[in-house]
């Protein structure tokens, strides 16, 4: 081959590669290259910064959602520990004699329960451990609990509204 036929060809092949490449081929011209993969780049960077979001909040609401059945479990605990507590103190001061009954619920501290549940529960494991009802001489069927213990006034020796109570609730 000549050196102008080799010249020439050279410049073709140079002429081609800086050349746009037309639309038809499917192949982006050397301008538009940049601005694609500028493009490029942010839809990346939106769609990795819209998965962080969307990771961040369902994070959230997992969250919460543990953080809640935890408070649930923590105050049933709590609860429990409220009963077992009254009930340990109440079998504590029957065994050794020092009060019973009613009175000795209430010197155990059955005021500090919250609901009618709870002391329901703590006569319960009171009259299972001693074998007696502390509130058996009185007739609490279908009372509220709560209303009863509340309306008990006592001191460190006896139960002060004790004939109150038996008019309001009733012997058994």
């Amino acid at each position: 081959m000549p050196k102008s036929a080799s010249r020439s060809s050279a410049r073709s092949i140079e002429a081609r590669r800086s050349a746009p490449i037309s639309r038809a081929t499917g192949r982006c011209s050397g301008g538009s290259s940049k601005y694609n993969r500028w493009v490029l780049e942010i839809a990346l960077s939106i769609g990795g910064l819209l998965l962080s979001v969307l990771t961040y909040v369902a994070g959230v609401r997992r969250g919460k959602k543990y953080r809640q059945e935890d408070l649930a479990a923590a105050a049933a605990h709590e609860a429990d520990h409220r009963i077992d507590r009254v009930a340990q103190r109440y079998v504590t001061l029957v065994r050794t004699n020092q009060t019973g009954a009613l009175h000795g619920l209430l010197v155990a501290g059955v005021k500090n329960l919250r609901s009618s549940d709870e002391i329901r529960l703590a006569r319960e494991r009171a009259a299972a451990q001693t074998g007696n009802d502390p509130l058996r001489q009185y007739s609490l069927a279908g009372a509220d609990l709560k209303e009863f213990v509340d309306a008990c006034v006592f001191d460190n020796t006896s139960v002060k509204n004790d004939r109150e109570l038996l008019e309001r609730f009733g012997k058994k």
